[in-house]
């Protein structure tokens, strides 16, 4: 057969075969660095989603119809991929109970030519009553049509997974040494989360565009949305690749390093209920020596223990967290008509501080604006509805 390659084809190849080198590099680099197997996944399959289109536009898959039975879409692996991989930057290695491999199993729903070549070789599409469920409308539909559902379905979990790797991150900094090194993969790895919301929106658009479409544009729309992404993401492992080449063993070491995971997310999430119900119940944060243990006592829990439920699951520390309670009391007091003749100073040690310059370094964190300005605001709404 002939094939004509056009000069998308031929960066949407190069793209791809450079992809398919740097998985196995960093493959071959995680074992140093641990976490480098789940970019390399990463990378493996999304090349493998770029390839797929490119063979069927260039008609190697009509000719040679049995690579689907090698090769096949890997878009329900993109999200937990994501996930395992901000966990081992975030907790460092851990070892994959055979629970976690569960997150996969949405693979086998783009499996369907697999199974079909196995019930052909195996003669199991010869029993009747296989045969009767096998040729249903609906599941013909499902094995042999445009595949919106598969699309659909990996979409929205790409975005669940997204959206828990980036709650895993955004408190990931505070509290914790981190190595130069592992900051800078940490940093990366947050820009890479928002990067990657960024394509969870083009790809909305594209399913939205595709449902529209002929073949032909709903080829050119595909590639909109791969050439970048795995160019972005080649670009990513990359510069990964070669920072980590520079690190020293001690580097690696620390790097490496574990840390310690106190609460599943049912724990967590039952420890801040208890949390919240403290802190509002009994107004703990009007309490100006408040300090962290006092906390980690209301839960019988360790200081450390307490730290590292603010800062993973929480997202904040422990100054953050008690004085965003004493702002918000802050802004109801200045708001009240009948606590006028109060200074803020007053109003602010009322609340809980004890230092007017850091209430309103915290009110200006919190609101944007100074005390000052917020009372003036209140002052001049009021004026303007007489």
């Amino acid at each position: 057969m002939r094939i004509s390659l056009s000069i998308v084809d031929l960066l949407m190849l190069s793209l791809l075969v450079q992809g398919f080198i740097l998985s196995g590099l960093l493959l071959n680099s995680a074992k140093k660095i641990k976490s480098n197997r789940w970019i390399s996944a990463l990378i493996f399959v999304i090349s493998i989603e770029g390839l797929l289109p490119n063979l069927r536009h260039l008609g190697i898959i009509a000719h040679y119809p049995l690579l689907l039975t090698i090769l096949f879409p890997l878009k329900f692996a993109m999200g937990p991929l994501i996930y395992f991989y901000t966990r081992s930057l975030v907790f460092g290695h851990e070892h994959l109970s055979s629970k976690k491999y569960l997150h996969f199993l949405p693979m086998l729903i783009d499996m369907k030519y697999q199974v079909i070549y196995l019930l052909y070789i195996t003669h199991i599409l010869y029993i009747p009553l296989v045969q009767n469920f096998y040729f249903l409308p609906a599941i013909q539909r499902f094995l042999f049509g445009d595949g919106v559902f598969n699309v659909v379905a990996a979409f929205i979990s790409m975005s669940i997974y997204a959206v828990v790797s980036y709650n895993l991150v955004r408190g990931s900094f505070a509290g914790n040494n981190l190595s130069a090194y592992k900051l800078a993969d940490m940093q990366w790895l947050k820009k890479l989360l928002y990067v990657i919301f960024g394509f969870i929106g083009l790809w909305l658009v594209s399913i939205i565009v595709t449902l529209n479409l002929s073949y032909l544009a709903r080829f050119w729309n595909y590639y909109l949305l791969f050439i970048p992404s795995i160019g972005f993401v080649y670009w990513l492992g990359l510069s990964a690749y070669i920072r980590q080449t520079k690190m020293t063993a001690f580097d690696v070491s620390e790097y490496n390093k574990s840390i310690k995971v106190y609460f599943t997310d049912v724990q967590a999430n039952k420890y801040q209920q208890q949390l919240m119900l403290a802190m509002e119940a009994e107004s703990l944060y009007l309490n100006p020596l408040l300090k962290l243990d006092d906390l980690a006592g209301h839960l019988s829990i360790s200081e450390r223990a307490f730290s590292n439920l603010l800062n993973r699951h929480v997202g904040k520390n422990f100054n953050d967290f008690v004085n965003e309670y004493r702002i918000r009391e802050a802004i109801k007091k200045l708001a009240d008509p009948s606590l006028r003749q109060f200074t803020i100073a007053a109003i602010a040690f009322d609340c809980g501080f004890n230092s007017l310059a850091t209430f309103q370094r915290c009110f200006k964190q919190f609101t944007g604006t100074t005390p000052s300005q917020y009372q003036n605001s209140l002052k001049t709404a009021v004026l303007q509805t007489k």
